[in-house]
């Protein structure tokens, strides 16, 4: 797979989550989606397919015991990114 094809695999579940964080935005302010909800359905399954992916990984790379112990309060970092 080249650089170009793994960014354009990027792309899509960028735009995705970013649409989502629009989706959720208006729904949280105004009470109603702005888009159809198929379409905002369509995102939430590419998403979801997204976290799914990702929490295999975490999974996996928990049961191989390859990190260390970790200390820190787990969303301390986001708290302070999202501060920021």
């Amino acid at each position: 797979m080249t650089s170009t094809d793994i960014n354009a695999r990027m792309d899509s579940p960028q735009v995705a989550a970013t649409g989502l964080i629009t989706d959720y935005s208006d729904f949280a302010t105004r009470g109603h989606l702005a888009e159809h909800p198929d379409t905002v359905d369509h995102r939430l399954g590419l998403v979801v397919e997204m976290l799914a992916a990702v929490q295999a990984a975490v999974d996996t790379e928990r049961a191989g015991g390859q990190w260390p112990v970790f200390r820190a309060h787990p969303g301390a970092e986001h708290d302070q990114r999202t501060a920021e």
